[in-house]
């Protein structure tokens, strides 16, 4: 996007650069049976505020923004947690996504939980607490300073 301004005589051209790289991430679960899931998110923008992600089966799949097929579009659209083969799947209010890959050892639960419950674990993914993650998976915080502020619970 480029903006023009006539400033006591000069023209000032300002652009933004739409350049800026995406931010790919992958986050890895491995069944008892060696087979692998993969929760993958991908990030553009500025501040990499516009994402989709996916859960497949394949590593790249969602490494390009051409390939969309199967994924969701938004911010935190699901919390989740990897036990005994079974990825869960926790949504606010209504499940938003669905997986497209089936899986021979892997078992899929979709749980919908109300605003309040789903408010209370966003705060255990925030932090990986008993199991549950973000997507995508936030680092573990370790480290940081005691007063460092928590993250918004809405």
């Amino acid at each position: 996007m480029r903006m023009f301004s006539v400033i006591a005589g000069l023209m000032v051209v300002m652009s933004c650069s739409s350049n800026l790289d995406d931010t790919f991430n992958s986050e890895v679960l491995v069944s008892s049976k060696l087979e692998k899931v993969y929760i993958n998110t991908l990030n553009w923008g500025l501040t990499d505020d516009n994402q989709l992600s996916a859960i497949s089966s394949n590593v790249d799949k969602l490494r390009k923004r051409s390939d969309t097929l199967g994924t969701v579009k938004g911010l935190e659209p699901f919390i989740y947690t990897f036990k005994t083969d079974t990825l869960s799947l926790y949504f606010d209010g209504e499940i938003t996504y669905q997986v497209q890959d089936h899986f021979k050892t892997i078992h899929i639960k979709y749980i919908v939980l109300n605003k309040k419950e789903y408010r209370e674990l966003r705060t255990k993914a925030y932090n990986n607490e008993e199991g549950y993650h973000s997507v995508p998976k936030r680092p573990t915080q370790v480290g940081l300073p005691a007063d460092m502020p928590k993250p918004p619970s809405n």
